[in-house]
């Protein structure tokens, strides 16, 4: 896949990957009422995602070196895409989430929501990614962005939040997941990964195209001691929200390798015309979709009970994502069509 303009096809692709798996993932919960391997394996699949997604943010961060020269510029220019957006469809969501109340919404829950990414589950996100960008400026403030040091350094405190999560899933510790989940040191080990290859990428990638074999057989042990993992700590913890979380040593390490397994085969890979044109869809509207999707996913379901229910969980599991990615597209398109162009990107982030 070749570079486009100023964009790189292979983190294009990435990124409709990522959204697509999001969706899946949401949708998952919903058609498969039991946690069979079939669950597992799919679910597990899709744990790439959100670290992907913040391994591009810091990507693109260092990928441009002018980026240092101003980084107070550069956050100012990244929050002024994905905060107003994020205050809209918060608020917005919370209304429409408590319509049989409106008397009883509460301006300062709807404020803590805001502030701590609480609306929406998958909202967690944005405060993690603010912090990103907070840590990337630090970074180059303190003139401490050598790619090296700025790897390790996210490796050993990834390392320490991670011995934390184990604890907690082991019952030896008590810390609560939703805090946890919405610091920067949970997610720091994907983000400046992304920030060690933004600044060698020339370097790295013909590198990661020598060994794509080797990488892409790293990618699926990961994989496959994820599952593995899964059903060894259930036997521990039965709670769903490390079993399947981000956070487990397997996780962390398949959602890396994913990610540099798709820019190892980046110039094998040879989309026909009309999927190269629905992943540069995806990835465009990524953002949007993210804010909307599991919101939207609840009315398709309703949509299946109503006319298609019951089928197979994979029929149905087909149904939900189909639906839902159809359904975020429209709105996404209708409101591009009607929103003037100078207040469409407050609405949608692009």
């Amino acid at each position: 896949m070749q570079k486009v303009s100023n964009r790189f096809a292979e983190f294009d692709l990435i990124r409709a990957l990522a959204i697509v798996s999001v969706v899946i993932t949401h949708a998952g919960f919903l058609a498969f009422p039991e946690r069979r391997i079939l669950f597992v394996a799919l679910d597990t699949l899709q744990l790439f995602c959100v670290p992907a997604f913040l391994l591009l943010s810091g990507f693109f961060l260092t990928n441009k070196l002018e980026n240092q020269n101003n980084p107070a510029l550069v956050v100012k220019k990244r929050l002024s895409r994905i905060l107003p957006p994020y205050l809209f469809w918060s608020v917005a969501l919370y209304i429409l989430n408590n319509l049989g109340e409106l008397q009883k919404i509460d301006l300062l829950s709807l404020f803590r929501d805001i502030l701590t990414g609480s609306v929406m589950p998958p909202y967690y996100f944005i405060v993690v990614i603010v912090q990103c960008y907070g840590w990337w400026w630090l970074l180059v403030k303190l003139n401490f962005l050598e790619a090296r040091k700025v790897w390790v350094l996210g490796l050993i405190i990834q390392t320490i939040f991670t011995i934390f999560f184990y604890l907690t899933a082991i019952k030896f510790i008590s810390i609560p997941l939703p805090l946890m989940e919405r610091w920067i040191f949970s997610w720091i080990l994907p983000f400046s990964t992304g920030l060690f290859l933004g600044g060698k990428y020339n370097r790295i990638q013909p590198i990661l195209e020598g060994i794509k074999m080797p990488v892409l057989a790293i990618t699926i042990l990961f994989y496959l001691a994820s599952i593995w993992e899964y059903y060894l700590i259930s036997g521990v913890n039965s709670e769903g929200w490390f079993l399947r979380s981000f956070f487990k040593i397997s996780s962390q390490g398949y959602a890396i390798f994913f990610v540099l397994s798709i820019l190892a085969f980046s110039k094998s890979i040879a989309l026909p015309s009309r999927i190269s044109g629905m992943v540069k869809i995806l990835a465009a509207y990524s953002f949007p979709i993210y804010l909307l999707d599991s919101t939207v996913v609840q009315y398709v379901l309703l949509v299946f009970y109503k006319f298609i229910d019951p089928v197979h969980p994979l029929l149905k599991l087909g149904f939900l994502v189909t639906g839902t990615l159809l359904a975020c597209w429209a709105i996404i398109y209708l409101l591009q069509k009607v929103l003037p162009k100078n207040y469409s990107q407050y609405i949608l982030g692009i």
